[in-house]
């Protein structure tokens, strides 16, 4: 492979691979406002849940709202006693499966840039629900099976 008349090594071919699939993973995600979100149980075992994602900086951070309905159960009491997850996009025959943690925003600011009044119907105080959280997903793995390209990449 060459670019500019200059032969690229093997690394650098990879990192120009690496990063034509993350940004098709990023024109994924943005085609996608289901995503299916894991969290890690009271007992241990993984709960997936379909959910809406609220927003997005391509496949790297991803933003979603749950409610706390319950003390003992659920994502939100989850991902307070565990920041592990997943999340996994798929449209068409292309698939993302990202690992990372979360991260549950208290800035009020940020709250309110990430409020969508279509939620009303489930916290009706909006985001001063008692019930309502806002989580941050950041992505630590990411494998992508995109245009039958299969690719496994970690991230800091």
């Amino acid at each position: 492979m060459e670019e500019y008349g200059m032969e690229l090594k093997a690394s650098d071919i990879q990192k120009q691979r690496i990063k034509e699939i993350e940004e098709k993973a990023d024109e994924l995600v943005q085609k996608c406002n289901i995503m299916f979100v894991s969290s890690v149980n009271e007992k241990g075992y993984p709960r997936v849940c379909c959910v809406n994602k609220l927003s997005d900086k391509g496949f790297r951070d991803i933003y979603f709202v749950t409610s706390k309905r319950s003390e003992k159960q659920g994502k939100a009491k989850h991902f307070e006693t565990n920041e592990k997850s997943s999340i996994c996009f798929q449209h068409g025959g292309d698939s993302l499966t990202l690992v990372g943690e979360v991260e549950i925003i208290t800035d009020r600011n940020e709250m309110q840039e990430l409020w969508n009044e279509d939620d009303k119907s489930f916290f009706p105080k909006g985001i001063d629900d008692p019930k309502i959280r806002f989580i941050h997903f950041h992505t630590l793995e990411a494998t992508f099976w995109i245009e039958h390209k299969f690719r496994t990449v970690k991230y800091k």
